[in-house]
């Protein structure tokens, strides 16, 4: 297992794009991409590539999961989510200003609130941003010093993207209301899209008043009238995930794509004209589970062959210790937020064949819920659907002592390895012992 440092990128992927989220295509011709790192999260970085699939630059001042990224004149713009704060960057890397700063830190607004889970910045001018503060279902409009201007609007669910519209409207991916929504500056909806989206996570109002939108779980994008017309789309036949879609200047669309690590140029026919991809793979896939009884350990005294994954763990989670009836010592997880933890092993496994996992699996003061989990991915190292659609065993929630759990499921036809995960979600601890994974 490696090192948690929130500033560590391991030796030799400080230029590797392993999660995009925010892209930004410059007047030079290059592109900024905000890269939320692995799944450890370690590595969340912004890129510069060029139009040759170059990384000119790269910066990393202790990001963690980076997610949006806007830039005016010569400062950068940047939502780093896991961290809380927002920052304000030179193009040498130097922090201009940073939201930890506010009240005396850490991020403490003017109304006594603090950003929680900040995914999008959007510059209005170079003292004045609005920030889509998604785990406080909110907008707001904030100053370099933490004066609030406005905040908004009731009735949104975990907003993604929010951005300034003329006349005081904002556009706003409401992404767990599955709806695209334009508010007035009274934060009434005054226009609403959600024919057929699941979890937009990114809108912007073009100027001849369509709107482009990042339909994520339904892998396209997608561009509506205001009389919600869909006269454009490009999907793929792949889970995709994308985060987000701009319009550039010579009508094409740039997209970053979550699951296969890239970001796409696309024209106006759909066809991708432009591409950039340097990921690989930083683990071996096992021909089989590993360390299933969790005898081994590393030289930090953590359980060989597995990882804690941490990027969508919203800062928490740890790996802890405890101990079965029989006084056997045996791992386990401790979560105390919104997000999702897991434990997990990637392993070979090959199409159409059936497999079973099964383990011991409890739980202590647990008010989400906790489970045996499978999740595939193909040979881009993407997975073949969201992971709450995966194969999964039982769910324990509260207080279970430790229990027996087995299933069995076929691997899909473009699985070529198979994520090994013990997951939970919800303020708890969770235990497991004797994980095994089979044909």
């Amino acid at each position: 297992m490696h090192d948690h440092r929130e500033d560590l990128i391991w030796p030799g992927r400080e230029t590797i794009l392993e999660f995009p989220c925010g892209v930004v295509r410059l007047p030079n011709g290059n592109t900024l991409i905000a890269d939320a790192g692995s799944e450890t999260g370690l590595g969340s970085k912004l890129l510069e590539v060029d139009r040759e699939g170059n990384v000119t630059r790269h910066w990393n001042p202790g990001f963690r999961f980076l997610h949006g990224i806007k830039v005016l004149e010569d400062e950068l713009f940047l939502a780093d989510t896991t961290n809380n704060r927002i920052l304000g960057m030179d193009e040498e890397g130097t922090i201009r200003f940073t939201s930890d700063a506010w009240s005396g830190g850490p991020g403490v607004l003017s109304d006594g609130s603090s950003l929680c889970y900040p995914n999008n910045i959007h510059p209005i001018r170079s003292d004045c941003f609005m920030v889509t503060d998604r785990n406080n279902d909110r907008y707001v409009l904030v100053d370099r010093e933490g004066q609030v201007q406005a905040h908004g609007a009731p009735g949104l669910k975990r907003p993604h993207n929010c951005e300034p519209l003329e006349g005081g409207q904002v556009i706003i991916a409401n992404s767990d209301n599955n709806s695209v929504d334009i508010v007035d500056a009274a934060g009434q909806v005054v226009w609403r899209y959600d024919e057929g989206l699941l979890w937009p996570r990114d809108a912007n109002r073009l100027p001849d008043g369509n709107v482009l939108i990042a339909d994520s779980k339904n892998s396209r994008v997608i561009e509506v009238t205001p009389g919600k017309e869909m006269v454009w789309s490009f999907a793929v036949d792949y889970f995709a995930n994308f985060y987000e879609a701009h319009r550039l200047p010579n009508g094409h669309t740039l997209i970053s794509d979550q699951q296969r690590q890239q970001v796409l140029e696309v024209d106006g026919d759909g066809q991708v004209v432009w591409r950039f991809r340097n990921y690989e793979r930083s683990g071996p896939l096992l021909d089989r589970l590993q360390n299933g009884s969790f005898k081994h350990t590393d030289g930090d005294g953590l359980p060989s062959d597995w990882i804690l994954a941490t990027r969508l763990s919203e800062g928490g989670g740890r790996l802890i210790w405890g101990e079965d009836p029989r006084g056997k010592r045996i791992p386990g997880m401790e979560y105390d937020r919104p997000g999702a933890l897991y434990f997990q092993q990637a392993v070979r496994v090959q199409p159409g064949a059936y497999y079973t996992l099964a383990g011991r699996i409890g739980t202590e003061n647990l008010d989400g819920v906790a489970c045996l989990q499978v999740a595939f991915i193909d040979e881009y190292d993407a997975l073949l659907c969201d992971a709450s659609l995966s194969p999964r065993g039982e769910g324990f929630s509260g207080t279970t002592p430790l229990t027996d759990d087995m299933f069995e499921m076929e691997v899909p036809e473009r699985a070529v390895a198979a994520n090994v995960r013990i997951f939970m979600s919800g303020t708890g601890k969770v235990f497991f012992d004797q994980i095994r994974f089979f044909c």
